[in-house]
Protein backbone atom coordinates (compact mmCIF):
# COMPACT_ATOMS: atom_id res chain seq x y z
CA UNK A 1 0.00 0.00 0.00
CA UNK A 2 2.85 2.29 0.92
CA UNK A 3 4.65 1.48 -2.71
CA UNK A 4 1.24 2.76 -3.82
CA UNK A 5 1.00 5.93 -2.55
CA UNK A 6 4.35 6.67 -3.08
CA UNK A 7 4.22 5.94 -6.93
CA UNK A 8 1.22 7.77 -6.99
CA UNK A 9 2.95 10.64 -5.23
CA UNK A 10 5.49 10.72 -7.88
CA UNK A 11 3.24 10.38 -10.79
CA UNK A 12 1.41 14.04 -9.37
CA UNK A 13 4.99 15.21 -9.00
CA UNK A 14 6.82 14.77 -12.39
CA UNK A 15 5.41 16.15 -15.33
CA UNK A 16 4.27 14.33 -18.05
CA UNK A 17 4.35 10.98 -16.20
CA UNK A 18 0.78 10.62 -16.18
CA UNK A 19 1.11 11.00 -20.19
CA UNK A 20 3.75 8.56 -20.50
CA UNK A 21 1.80 6.08 -22.00
CA UNK A 22 -0.73 8.14 -24.28
CA UNK A 23 -2.98 7.63 -25.87
CA UNK A 24 -4.19 5.04 -23.72
CA UNK A 25 -8.00 5.08 -24.37
CA UNK A 26 -10.39 7.23 -27.17
CA UNK A 27 -9.31 10.73 -28.09
CA UNK A 28 -12.30 13.46 -28.65
CA UNK A 29 -11.70 15.71 -31.60
CA UNK A 30 -13.93 18.61 -31.26
CA UNK A 31 -14.94 20.11 -34.57
CA UNK A 32 -16.70 23.66 -34.29
CA UNK A 33 -19.16 23.29 -37.17
CA UNK A 34 -21.68 21.02 -37.59
CA UNK A 35 -21.60 17.92 -39.67
CA UNK A 36 -21.20 17.25 -43.42
CA UNK A 37 -19.53 20.95 -44.39
CA UNK A 38 -15.72 21.09 -44.72
CA UNK A 39 -14.31 20.98 -41.49
CA UNK A 40 -16.07 17.91 -40.11
CA UNK A 41 -15.00 15.81 -43.43
CA UNK A 42 -11.01 16.92 -42.93
CA UNK A 43 -11.56 16.61 -39.77
CA UNK A 44 -13.02 12.93 -40.14
CA UNK A 45 -9.92 11.92 -42.48
CA UNK A 46 -7.42 13.24 -39.86
CA UNK A 47 -9.44 11.05 -37.54
CA UNK A 48 -9.45 8.05 -39.43
CA UNK A 49 -5.19 7.93 -39.49
CA UNK A 50 -4.76 9.22 -36.49
CA UNK A 51 -6.73 6.21 -35.39
CA UNK A 52 -4.31 3.82 -37.89
CA UNK A 53 -1.53 5.60 -36.31
CA UNK A 54 -1.84 5.30 -32.72
CA UNK A 55 -4.27 2.34 -32.48
CA UNK A 56 -7.12 4.16 -30.32
CA UNK A 57 -9.91 6.02 -31.91
CA UNK A 58 -9.96 9.52 -32.46
CA UNK A 59 -13.51 10.39 -31.73
CA UNK A 60 -15.16 13.40 -34.32
CA UNK A 61 -17.50 15.72 -31.99
CA UNK A 62 -19.11 18.22 -33.78
CA UNK A 63 -20.54 21.13 -32.25
CA UNK A 64 -20.87 24.00 -34.08
CA UNK A 65 -23.39 25.94 -32.35
CA UNK A 66 -23.15 29.60 -32.22
CA UNK A 67 -21.17 30.11 -35.21
CA UNK A 68 -18.65 27.72 -34.00
CA UNK A 69 -18.45 29.52 -30.50
CA UNK A 70 -19.32 26.19 -28.38
CA UNK A 71 -16.72 23.92 -30.09
CA UNK A 72 -13.88 26.57 -29.50
CA UNK A 73 -14.52 27.00 -26.03
CA UNK A 74 -14.71 23.51 -25.32
CA UNK A 75 -11.49 23.19 -26.93
CA UNK A 76 -10.23 25.82 -25.45
CA UNK A 77 -11.41 24.99 -21.65
CA UNK A 78 -10.43 20.92 -21.88
CA UNK A 79 -8.18 19.23 -19.60
CA UNK A 80 -4.83 19.96 -21.45
CA UNK A 81 -3.82 15.85 -20.89
CA UNK A 82 -4.07 15.24 -25.00
CA UNK A 83 -7.51 13.57 -24.97
CA UNK A 84 -9.67 16.51 -25.88
CA UNK A 85 -8.17 18.17 -29.31
CA UNK A 86 -9.96 19.70 -31.69
CA UNK A 87 -9.58 21.48 -35.16
CA UNK A 88 -9.72 25.30 -35.52
CA UNK A 89 -10.19 27.85 -38.08
CA UNK A 90 -10.36 31.23 -38.83
CA UNK A 91 -10.97 32.61 -35.40
CA UNK A 92 -9.83 35.86 -34.64
CA UNK A 93 -12.81 37.80 -35.32
CA UNK A 94 -14.77 36.94 -32.76
CA UNK A 95 -13.27 38.98 -30.50
CA UNK A 96 -13.65 42.05 -31.77
CA UNK A 97 -16.97 41.18 -32.72
CA UNK A 98 -18.13 40.67 -29.20
CA UNK A 99 -19.37 36.91 -29.86
CA UNK A 100 -16.48 35.18 -27.63
CA UNK A 101 -13.11 36.27 -26.22
CA UNK A 102 -10.57 33.67 -28.08
CA UNK A 103 -7.08 34.32 -28.53
CA UNK A 104 -3.87 32.49 -30.09
CA UNK A 105 -2.52 32.12 -26.70
CA UNK A 106 -5.89 29.96 -25.33
CA UNK A 107 -4.34 27.21 -27.03
CA UNK A 108 -1.27 25.08 -28.19
CA UNK A 109 -0.65 25.18 -31.69
CA UNK A 110 -0.18 21.74 -33.46
CA UNK A 111 0.15 21.51 -36.91
CA UNK A 112 -1.99 23.30 -39.60
CA UNK A 113 -3.29 21.28 -42.53
CA UNK A 114 -5.50 23.34 -45.19
CA UNK A 115 -5.81 26.47 -47.26
CA UNK A 116 -8.16 27.27 -49.55
CA UNK A 117 -7.51 30.67 -51.48
CA UNK A 118 -10.66 33.07 -51.71
CA UNK A 119 -12.04 34.00 -54.81
CA UNK A 120 -13.82 37.05 -56.05
CA UNK A 121 -17.04 36.51 -58.06
CA UNK A 122 -19.42 38.60 -60.20
CA UNK A 123 -22.10 38.70 -62.26
CA UNK A 124 -21.05 36.86 -65.97
CA UNK A 125 -22.38 40.23 -67.63
CA UNK A 126 -20.60 42.39 -65.05
CA UNK A 127 -18.48 45.33 -66.48
CA UNK A 128 -15.44 44.22 -64.60
CA UNK A 129 -13.45 41.69 -66.84
CA UNK A 130 -10.46 41.90 -64.02
CA UNK A 131 -10.11 42.21 -60.32
CA UNK A 132 -7.94 45.44 -61.25
CA UNK A 133 -10.97 46.61 -62.79
CA UNK A 134 -13.07 45.95 -59.87
CA UNK A 135 -10.67 47.44 -57.39
CA UNK A 136 -10.32 50.55 -58.74
CA UNK A 137 -14.38 51.00 -59.53
CA UNK A 138 -14.44 50.23 -55.61
CA UNK A 139 -11.72 52.09 -54.42
CA UNK A 140 -13.40 55.40 -56.25
CA UNK A 141 -16.93 54.79 -54.81
CA UNK A 142 -16.80 52.56 -51.88
CA UNK A 143 -20.42 53.14 -51.04
CA UNK A 144 -21.66 52.29 -54.65
CA UNK A 145 -21.47 48.34 -54.52
CA UNK A 146 -22.54 45.74 -52.09
CA UNK A 147 -20.27 42.84 -51.36
CA UNK A 148 -22.28 39.99 -49.33
CA UNK A 149 -20.37 38.55 -47.04
CA UNK A 150 -22.60 35.03 -46.85
CA UNK A 151 -22.96 34.35 -43.84
CA UNK A 152 -21.42 36.93 -41.08
CA UNK A 153 -19.32 39.68 -42.16
CA UNK A 154 -16.29 38.83 -39.55
CA UNK A 155 -15.86 35.26 -41.77
CA UNK A 156 -13.17 34.34 -43.87
CA UNK A 157 -14.19 35.07 -47.34
CA UNK A 158 -15.67 38.65 -46.62
CA UNK A 159 -12.26 39.13 -44.45
CA UNK A 160 -9.88 38.44 -47.04
CA UNK A 161 -11.59 40.38 -49.73
CA UNK A 162 -11.87 43.10 -47.38
CA UNK A 163 -7.76 42.52 -46.44
CA UNK A 164 -7.00 42.77 -50.67
CA UNK A 165 -9.29 46.12 -50.91
CA UNK A 166 -7.23 47.51 -47.65
CA UNK A 167 -3.81 46.76 -49.61
CA UNK A 168 -5.27 48.33 -52.77
CA UNK A 169 -6.41 51.45 -50.40
CA UNK A 170 -10.02 51.35 -50.55
CA UNK A 171 -11.78 52.52 -47.71
CA UNK A 172 -12.60 50.19 -45.62
CA UNK A 173 -15.35 52.51 -43.62
CA UNK A 174 -17.30 53.03 -46.37
CA UNK A 175 -17.46 49.69 -47.85
CA UNK A 176 -20.92 48.04 -48.50
CA UNK A 177 -20.63 44.73 -47.43
CA UNK A 178 -23.79 42.99 -46.47
CA UNK A 179 -24.12 39.70 -44.05
CA UNK A 180 -26.51 36.51 -45.63
CA UNK A 181 -27.62 33.25 -45.04
CA UNK A 182 -24.36 31.49 -46.51
CA UNK A 183 -22.34 31.16 -50.12
CA UNK A 184 -24.94 29.75 -51.93
CA UNK A 185 -27.86 31.86 -51.05
CA UNK A 186 -25.38 34.81 -51.83
CA UNK A 187 -24.17 33.81 -55.02
CA UNK A 188 -28.38 33.06 -56.49
CA UNK A 189 -28.84 36.65 -55.08
CA UNK A 190 -26.15 37.86 -56.92
CA UNK A 191 -27.26 35.96 -60.04
CA UNK A 192 -30.80 37.67 -59.84
CA UNK A 193 -29.03 41.31 -59.72
CA UNK A 194 -28.98 41.31 -55.53
CA UNK A 195 -25.04 42.08 -55.08
CA UNK A 196 -22.08 43.17 -57.25
CA UNK A 197 -19.61 40.72 -55.75
CA UNK A 198 -19.56 37.37 -53.53
CA UNK A 199 -16.07 36.36 -52.30
CA UNK A 200 -16.29 32.65 -51.25
CA UNK A 201 -13.94 29.80 -52.38
CA UNK A 202 -13.68 28.85 -56.18
CA UNK A 203 -15.02 25.37 -55.81
CA UNK A 204 -18.19 26.82 -54.12
CA UNK A 205 -18.67 28.80 -57.05
CA UNK A 206 -17.60 26.45 -59.16
CA UNK A 207 -21.25 25.09 -60.56
CA UNK A 208 -22.68 28.99 -61.41
CA UNK A 209 -18.97 29.47 -63.39
CA UNK A 210 -19.47 26.46 -65.20
CA UNK A 211 -22.94 27.41 -66.06
CA UNK A 212 -21.99 30.57 -67.40
CA UNK A 213 -23.68 32.28 -64.59
CA UNK A 214 -20.82 34.09 -62.81
CA UNK A 215 -17.24 34.71 -63.67
CA UNK A 216 -14.50 34.57 -60.57
CA UNK A 217 -12.05 37.62 -61.49
CA UNK A 218 -9.12 36.26 -59.32
CA UNK A 219 -8.53 33.49 -56.66
CA UNK A 220 -6.48 35.03 -53.61
CA UNK A 221 -3.25 32.19 -53.47
CA UNK A 222 -0.36 31.24 -54.84
CA UNK A 223 -0.60 29.34 -57.71
CA UNK A 224 -3.66 28.99 -60.28
CA UNK A 225 -6.02 25.81 -59.32
CA UNK A 226 -5.98 22.93 -61.09
CA UNK A 227 -9.85 22.39 -61.11
CA UNK A 228 -10.20 26.64 -62.16
CA UNK A 229 -6.95 26.55 -64.70
CA UNK A 230 -8.33 30.21 -66.62
CA UNK A 231 -8.99 32.23 -63.10
CA UNK A 232 -5.71 34.05 -62.52
CA UNK A 233 -3.98 34.70 -58.87
CA UNK A 234 -3.99 38.28 -57.45
CA UNK A 235 -0.21 38.26 -58.21
CA UNK A 236 -0.56 37.72 -61.68
CA UNK A 237 -3.21 40.28 -62.36
CA UNK A 238 -2.46 43.17 -59.87
CA UNK A 239 1.45 42.32 -58.75
CA UNK A 240 0.10 41.18 -55.41
CA UNK A 241 1.51 38.39 -52.98
CA UNK A 242 -1.20 37.63 -50.91
CA UNK A 243 -2.65 34.24 -50.00
CA UNK A 244 -5.98 35.23 -48.57
CA UNK A 245 -8.82 32.08 -47.43
CA UNK A 246 -10.08 29.58 -45.25
CA UNK A 247 -6.93 27.48 -43.33
CA UNK A 248 -7.76 24.33 -40.57
CA UNK A 249 -5.27 22.86 -38.23
CA UNK A 250 -5.45 21.08 -35.20
CA UNK A 251 -4.85 22.74 -31.36
CA UNK A 252 -5.09 22.06 -28.16
CA UNK A 253 -5.57 23.58 -25.05
CA UNK A 254 -3.31 26.14 -24.08
CA UNK A 255 -0.70 23.74 -21.38
CA UNK A 256 -0.87 21.17 -23.61
CA UNK A 257 1.13 18.56 -22.13
CA UNK A 258 4.67 18.88 -25.18
CA UNK A 259 5.09 15.39 -25.74
CA UNK A 260 1.57 14.74 -26.74
CA UNK A 261 1.80 17.82 -28.72
CA UNK A 262 4.96 16.71 -30.56
CA UNK A 263 3.57 13.10 -31.04
CA UNK A 264 0.87 14.81 -32.41
CA UNK A 265 2.66 16.70 -34.50
CA UNK A 266 4.75 14.50 -36.59
CA UNK A 267 1.67 12.58 -36.87
CA UNK A 268 -0.23 14.83 -38.82
CA UNK A 269 3.04 15.33 -40.55
CA UNK A 270 3.35 12.38 -41.98
CA UNK A 271 -0.09 12.02 -42.99
CA UNK A 272 0.16 15.26 -44.84
CA UNK A 273 2.64 13.46 -46.18
CA UNK A 274 0.80 10.57 -47.70
CA UNK A 275 -0.38 10.96 -51.15
CA UNK A 276 -3.20 9.04 -50.98
CA UNK A 277 -4.19 11.68 -48.30
CA UNK A 278 -3.38 14.34 -50.41
CA UNK A 279 -5.43 12.39 -53.38
CA UNK A 280 -8.32 12.48 -51.24
CA UNK A 281 -8.32 16.37 -50.15
CA UNK A 282 -7.43 17.40 -53.47
CA UNK A 283 -10.72 14.65 -54.98
CA UNK A 284 -12.44 16.59 -52.35
CA UNK A 285 -11.20 20.43 -53.05
CA UNK A 286 -9.24 21.35 -50.30
CA UNK A 287 -6.10 22.54 -50.60
CA UNK A 288 -3.08 21.57 -48.25
CA UNK A 289 -1.32 23.93 -46.38
CA UNK A 290 1.71 22.67 -43.87
CA UNK A 291 3.09 24.43 -41.05
CA UNK A 292 4.71 22.95 -38.07
CA UNK A 293 3.96 24.20 -34.08
CA UNK A 294 5.81 26.72 -34.37
CA UNK A 295 4.71 28.14 -37.89
CA UNK A 296 1.30 27.85 -36.90
CA UNK A 297 1.71 29.37 -33.70
CA UNK A 298 3.02 32.20 -35.03
CA UNK A 299 0.25 32.53 -38.26
CA UNK A 300 -2.07 32.14 -35.77
CA UNK A 301 -0.61 35.31 -33.79
CA UNK A 302 0.26 37.61 -37.12
CA UNK A 303 -4.09 36.78 -38.03
CA UNK A 304 -4.98 37.77 -34.54
CA UNK A 305 -3.23 40.99 -35.66
CA UNK A 306 -4.08 41.66 -39.25
CA UNK A 307 -7.79 40.47 -39.01
CA UNK A 308 -8.98 42.13 -35.75
CA UNK A 309 -7.40 45.78 -37.73
CA UNK A 310 -9.55 44.99 -40.83
CA UNK A 311 -12.40 44.29 -38.63
CA UNK A 312 -11.86 47.49 -37.20
CA UNK A 313 -11.39 49.57 -40.36
CA UNK A 314 -14.96 47.87 -41.51
CA UNK A 315 -16.66 49.04 -38.53
CA UNK A 316 -17.66 45.47 -37.61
Amino acid sequence: MKLKLVAAALTALIPGMALADWPERPVTIVVPAGAGGGTDATARMLAERLREKFGVPFNVVNQGQGGGVVGINTIKSADPDGYTIGVIYNFAHYAPMGQADFNADDFTAIAQYNFDPAGFNVRANSEWNTIGEALDAIKAAPDAFSIACGGGCGGSWPIATATLMSQWGVDLSQVRMIAGQGAAGALQDMVAGGFDVVPTSVPEAGPLIQAGRIKSLAVFGDARLAAFPDIPTLAEEVGLELSLGAWRGVVGPAGLDQDVAAELEAAIGDIVEDETWQSQMSERGFGIQWRDANGFSEFMKSEEISVREIVSNLGL
